[in-house]
């Protein structure tokens, strides 16, 4: 632990337990005590530690491609983008992270706002007056990158980078009556809820609430983005 600190930027406050190997659910630090991983490394371990089929896979892929360029075709990316379109989707975009997925939605909804209002050419610059907005809720978090921090409704983790990205509205989880009448304005670009929120405190949203949200960013035409990265893990299982 003293020599990471001498060679590495403290970005996160550890706990001071250094790791060294893990089997299924159980993980091991250097001195051989046994730990039960209960937050499946970052919400990503479903199939626990040492998992002999995803080992033989990763091994296997390996030794035939370490990694391709994404201005390649790849046959494995092929695969199971079909898998992924089958369980859900229309169309897939892979990213490295959750943040890195908000920050590509928040590029989407910008990019969908100017097709689905082709007559508003360039949003205003009116000091308070925008068209180009993004909605986020209380208690949300969407990661610590630049858009993403802006999306969080946490002021402590933005104040040290501010100004963060302009534009973002904060509304109350939950509150129906609020999001509606903010998204018919039309100026909505996207909408960004957590199904079931994780840092927030564990709150569930209701079938109604994420339901009016459909509606009203359809008949807006705005984005509606569910960040449902901290569900991962349970949604595999």
């Amino acid at each position: 632990m003293e020599v990471e600190r001498s060679v590495l930027i403290g970005t996160y406050a550890r706990a001071p337990i250094v790791l060294a190997s893990g089997k299924g659910c159980k993980l091991y630090d250097v001195e051989g005590r046994e730990y039960l991983d209960m937050t499946s490394g970052i919400a990503v371990n479903a199939l626990g530690h040492g998992d002999p089929d995803w080992v033989e896979a990763v091994s296997e892929q390996a030794d035939i491609l370490t990694h391709v360029s994404n201005v390649y075709y790849s046959i494995p990316q092929v695969e199971l983008a079909k898998c992924l379109e089958c369980s859900f989707a229309d169309r897939i975009f892979f990213s490295n992270s959750g943040t890195e997925a908000n920050e590509a939605a928040i590029k989407f909804g910008r990019k969908f706002q100017r097709f689905s209002h082709p007559d508003v050419k360039e949003p205003p610059v009116m000091p308070g007056v925008t068209f180009l907005e993004y909605i986020s809720f209380s208690n949300s978090f969407h990661g610590r990158t630049m858009g993403a921090l802006a999306l969080t409704s946490k002021e402590h983790y933005g104040s040290p980078f501010e100004p963060v990205m302009p534009g973002v509205t904060f509304l109350e989880y939950g509150n129906i009556q609020t999001a509606k009448q903010v998204i018919q304005r039309g100026k909505t670009a996207a909408v960004f809820v957590e199904p079931i929120q994780g840092e927030g405190g564990i709150y569930s949203s209701t079938t109604e609430f994420l339901q009016s949200l459909r509606n009203a960013c359809d008949d807006a035409g705005a984005l509606l983005v569910f960040d449902e990265v901290g569900l991962l893990s349970a949604k595999l299982l």
